[in-house]
């Protein structure tokens, strides 16, 4: 037995990594298991309020190569999926760009809510062509926020 904060704990039964219920002594107590499976079962209470987004964040494209959509034919990996968070609602524009600095796809620009947000880019021109392999870079803007990254398109 242990006493943790005041509270005894039977340490004669645990729950392993594998999740399996093991006892350490001869002799088994069906009421500590019951406690164990009982402790194991409990709900706990969840939060309903998303987490706070403190600041602006660009997260690097996922996954990275990727292959980019062979015409309208989908592929493995054939989508790149760019993360980002806002801390308060506005208007955000998400661009590609090309390694010579030219506009490939305008991925997104409306007002969007505060919070946690996903675009995904199918390695395809606004012209709905495949972009050719290469080296591309996406910008994230929103009046006073601008960051850019860079990510690998491969055929």
């Amino acid at each position: 037995m242990g006493n943790l904060y005041g509270v005894i704990n039977d340490w004669s039964v645990v729950v392993d990594q594998q999740g399996i219920i093991r006892y350490k002594q001869p002799g088994v107590n069906i009421s500590a298991i019951n406690t164990v499976i009982d402790n194991l079962l409990a709900t706990t209470a969840v939060d309903e309020q998303p987490a706070t987004v403190r600041g602006f964040e660009l997260k690097q494209n996922f996954p990275n190569p990727f292959a980019g959509a062979a015409g309208s034919r989908p592929a493995g990996n054939s989508t790149t999926s760019i993360a980002f968070t806002l801390p308060r609602a506005q208007r955000v524009s998400l661009k590609i760009y090309d390694n010579q600095g030219r506009l490939v796809h305008t991925l997104l620009d409306a007002p969007i809510a505060a919070g946690r947000h996903a675009v995904v880019w199918n390695g395809l021109t606004q012209q709905n062509e495949a972009a050719a392999a290469g080296v591309y870079f996406y910008v994230l803007h929103s009046s006073p926020f601008r960051e850019m990254k860079k990510m690998l398109l491969i055929r």
